[in-house]
């Protein structure tokens, strides 16, 4: 295990989304929503288990341990979620009906949490989060 994610995250800025959305084929009126939504992360992290709640439009819940595939919704439906460590980087790739996703979790140096998303054509998203 790299770092610890442990901690209540609340979003507060984000590069490029609207362009990730649309390159998962995302219509325009829930792109609008997603835009303007500010979730919320709780994460609990014990050594490579994990448990990860984000509020948002919807809230959902993941258990998982470093290593492990599990199932996992996104908005085209069930996937299966493979989670590594990547160097300090919690790393998630899954293939949807797209094609593959990465997510990449980390802490850098400001004390804040980037996610970092990425598209099957290769288009990012950073979502950044700071610890309440």
């Amino acid at each position: 295990m790299a770092v610890n994610l442990s901690g209540n995250w609340r979003f507060v800025e984000s590069e490029n989304f609207d362009a990730f959305l649309e390159a998962l084929g995302v219509d325009p009126a829930i792109r609008q929503v997603a835009k303007s939504a500010s979730p919320r992360e709780t994460i609990q992290q014990d050594g490579d288990t994990f448990n990860i709640k984000t509020i948002a439009a919807k809230t959902t819940e993941i258990k998982f341990k470093v290593g492990e595939e599990f199932e996992g919704e996104i908005q085209q439906g069930e996937v299966k979620i493979s989670p590594t460590w990547d160097g300090s980087k919690l790393r998630f790739e899954f293939d949807s009906p797209k094609g593959k996703q990465v997510q990449e979790r980390e802490v850098r140096a400001d004390g804040r949490l980037y996610l970092v998303l990425t598209a099957p054509d290769g288009t990012k998203s950073t979502r950044i989060f700071a610890k309440e």
